[in-house]
């Protein structure tokens, strides 16, 4: 990936996009950001100090991995495992949602392949 496009990324996710709210947020002139983009660069340090749920790694290698801290391990070095214990709940009832979504579509397709073979009995017939 390229800088740009992972300055683009932490943009949007810090400031909705907003590259004068974004500048003001890691303490630097717009002008410095727009410089960033257009040279496909960035003050990797400057980012990391002021981007608090960056990943380093994701930050070092070019944008490989995920871009975020795991909410694990973020609740632990923060202390807070109440954002962890949230972020698995979430996830046991996305889950659960899902499953409920696939048990439907499968039901959908067994009922479409039922209607399938009903229709060629009908065209064996003509």
């Amino acid at each position: 990936m390229l800088k740009s496009e992972m300055l683009e990324c932490l943009i949007n996710y810090y400031s909705d996009g907003n590259k004068a709210k974004f500048s003001a947020h890691i303490g630097v002139k717009p002008q410095t950001v727009s410089a960033w983009i257009a040279r496909n660069t960035f003050d990797a340090e400057v980012l990391y100090a002021k981007c608090s749920d960056i990943s380093a790694d994701w930050l070092l290698n070019n944008g490989v991995g995920d871009m975020l801290k795991s909410v694990n391990n973020t609740a632990t070095a923060n202390g807070n495992s109440s954002i962890a214990a949230i972020n698995s709940n979430v996830t046991m009832e996305s889950n659960e949602v899902l499953k409920e979504r696939l048990k439907l579509m499968e039901e959908l397709l067994a009922e479409k392949e039922r209607l399938i073979k009903v229709y060629e009995k009908m065209m064996e017939g003509k």
